[in-house]
């Protein structure tokens, strides 16, 4: 993993065990050293470990319930008493549906399994300023981020996008009004975050608003 897009994955997952309100959001920050800072991105991949892994089960038994199902329902099936006999795989749409189930289980399983790669960069100094750059980058711009994201998004109450969008979103946002980078760079590295931590339509939903914000500070 590029020594910036660690740092970025990682003050993202920060941002989740740190308090809302500005003061009390430096406070904390001022008091942790970046130890503590990788502990609370550990933490937020465990929640999302977690998360995944009561995801993948959901859709196993789902699967599992589906096949016990068409197997009992099956015309083989009804003479018998009691007991089933095995009975060939459907091969209708549905039952390819229940495959695709089992296909994302595995895939969130994986994921859940990652080792967190941005922790073993723990010494690294490179990565360690440039988390600390963009947390305090965000904490000290949250209000022209939020005006920013109000012009570009009329229809939505900024309050109410789901959490991990929204702070893909500002964290994004200070980023590309902070610093001299290429803001291509930055909406292409939070889509990254956006398809590791969100869903397809959330990953839209971000890259729709960063494009429209990317307008408004190019003006």
């Amino acid at each position: 993993m590029e020594k910036r897009s660690a740092a970025r994955e990682l003050a993202f997952l920060a941002l989740f065990q740190l308090p809302q309100n500005p003061e009390k959001f430096a406070s904390k920050l001022s008091k942790m050293d970046f130890h503590a800072i990788c502990l609370s991105g550990i933490r937020t991949l465990a929640d999302h470990a977690r998360l995944n892994l009561n995801k993948a089960e959901a859709f196993f038994i789902k699967t599992e319930r589906a096949l016990m199902e068409y197997q009992i329902n099956h015309p083989l099936n009804e003479p018998l008493e009691q007991g089933t006999r095995s009975v060939p795989l459907p091969q209708s749409a549905d039952f390819l549906d229940r495959i695709d189930d089992c296909y994302q289980a595995i895939a969130l399983m994986k994921e859940s399994l990652q080792i967190p790669e941005i922790y073993w960069h723990y010494n690294d100094i490179d990565i360690q300023d440039f988390t600390l750059t963009l947390l305090d980058q965000f904490n000290n711009k949250r209000e022209e981020v939020d005006n920013l994201i109000k012009e570009v998004s009329k229809s939505w109450n900024i309050n109410r996008m789901y959490k991990v969008d929204k702070l893909i979103i500002e964290l994004a946002i200070s980023e590309i009004i902070s610093a001299d980078i290429d803001p291509k760079v930055v909406i292409s590295e939070a889509l990254k975050i956006a398809s590791k931590y969100s869903t397809e339509d959330g990953t839209k939903f971000i890259n729709g608003i960063l494009g429209d914000v990317l307008k408004q500070v190019q003006v």
